[in-house]
């Protein structure tokens, strides 16, 4: 994976802790235009899942993709995806093609996994609500600072023991692509 100065390519590893056998969760990924699909890879692959294709448009982000996931194999197109045995789709397509995207995995039976922000229109919303409830396929969102960030969870861990008084806010200030160079 490319380093970068900015946010969005932050990529945490944690402890290895499978829920699941080797081979029982495989994953697909269609959409590489943000880096957190990393961080949601990471994740995944530690709780025992197995990435096994992906798909982009653009070669050299699945190339890149590949290095950090070897396992995954390049598929041709999304319907490569669909059709294979993965149990769920991960992805970080750019946030308008997000719940469209979501709706068409869930028509095919897969689960979805997507960065942040999952949806942007409420017409998209009212679509995964709906396929959600004629499908019983599940749309997840991957909160990567509140779940994936060391400092949200000790902070988290210190209310739950009552080190921290009440929270009266909680702000993020990350901006992934500010920089002095943009």
């Amino acid at each position: 994976m490319q380093e970068k100065k900015d946010g969005a390519m932050y990529a945490p590893k944690g402890r290895s802790k499978p829920v699941c056998a080797p081979g029982d969760f495989p994953v697909g990924v269609i959409g590489l235009d943000h880096g957190h699909i990393y961080g949601m890879c990471n994740g995944l692959t530690e709780a025992g899942a197995e990435i096994t294709l992906v798909y982009d448009s653009d070669p050299a982000k699945v190339a890149q993709f590949q290095q950090a996931f070897p396992s995954a194999k390049a598929a041709a197109s999304k319907d490569e995806v669909y059709a294979s045995n993965v149990k769920m789709i991960a992805s970080a397509s750019i946030p308008l093609d997000r719940g469209p995207l979501g709706v068409e995995a869930m028509r095919h039976g897969k689960d979805f996994f997507v960065d942040k922000p999952p949806l942007i229109t409420l017409e998209h919303l009212e679509q995964v609500r709906q396929t959600v409830r004629e499908t019983g396929q599940k749309f997840f969102c991957y909160f990567s600072e509140r779940l994936h960030v060391e400092g949200s969870v000790y902070a988290q861990q210190l209310l739950e023991q009552g080190k921290i008084g009440k929270v009266v806010q909680v702000m993020g200030w990350g901006p992934h692509r500010m920089g002095p160079e943009s």
